[in-house]
């Protein structure tokens, strides 16, 4: 059983997709296209959870917001 966890302060890319339910493969786009920032350390691509957040908050809606 998996715990929401709300003190990560960074995902793999792995843990990203998932936690976003996006793919690995958009993600990467992302990223390449300036949209989401990404850190490293060493080999590996970090998403900060404050700029995985801006992301998400970024996408366009869908609709008016209204029920």
């Amino acid at each position: 059983m998996t715990e929401v966890q709300n003190d990560i302060l960074a995902y793999s890319i792995d843990a990203a997709a998932k936690a976003s339910h996006t793919g690995k493969t958009s993600l990467y786009a992302e990223i390449k296209a300036g949209r989401l920032r990404a850190i490293k350390r060493g080999a590996r691509t970090l998403i900060t959870a404050d700029a995985l957040r801006e992301w998400l908050h970024s996408l366009p809606q869908i609709g008016n917001g209204r029920k």
